[in-house]
């Protein structure tokens, strides 16, 4: 299944950031619930695939906004006007792009753990996927109680998570997919040259 993603960003990919760049940022996370949404809206990719649900990509300008946007929801509004304090927070992920991948299982499933799903992305020249080290966060069900009155809840999804260089990513057209055991079950098109 392949959705191509073409997003009509206002710069290219921004590694290293400059001091305009994070105060941009910064502006951003003040501005009206509509106009960050609409920011945050591009970098989310919906797929309509049973399993993977959504792919997002958290560039580091990106995750300046979101980290900004949090200090905001907290009354801090200093945040948004520190360079300095802009500038520490990004520095534990500076140069790094994290790509999520949502999954959802169905209801019925026997699963204890997550099944082992990876996030792959795709090598420019040769268009083939190439497996990124992949975190999973199991999401469970609310829990309820059973005939026997034992406690339950049952795996109804997962979180996928793989952190690489910006660098890595380069500024080109990337397949980002998610694989079980090396075969793609999903996929879609990124231009990493679109993003910011």
């Amino acid at each position: 299944m392949r959705l191509l993603v073409a997003v009509a960003f206002g710069s290219l990919l921004i590694s290293p950031m400059s001091g305009t760049d994070i105060e941009r940022a910064q502006s951003l996370s003040r501005a009206r619930e509509s106009e960050r949404q609409q920011f945050h809206r591009r970098y989310v990719i919906d797929l309509p695939h049973p399993v993977v649900t959504q792919i997002e990509v958290t560039t580091e300008f990106r995750r300046l906004v979101l980290i900004a946007e949090e200090h905001v929801l907290r009354g801090d509004f200093m945040f948004t006007r520190s360079l300095r304090a802009a500038e520490a927070a990004l520095a534990p992920t500076r140069g790094l792009i994290t790509i999520r991948a949502q999954l959802r299982f169905n209801p019925l499933n026997t699963f204890i753990e997550p099944p082992p799903y990876a996030i792959a992305v795709g090598t420019p020249a040769t268009a083939q996927l190439e497996a990124v080290v992949t975190q999973a966060a199991p999401q469970f069900s609310v829990p309820f109680k059973s005939k026997d009155g034992r406690t339950l809840s049952s795996l109804i999804g997962a979180t996928l998570e793989a952190t690489l260089p910006a660098a890595r990513m380069g500024q080109s057209a990337r397949t980002i997919a998610v694989t079980l055991d090396g075969r793609e079950i999903a996929q879609t098109t990124v231009d990493f040259a679109r993003l910011e």
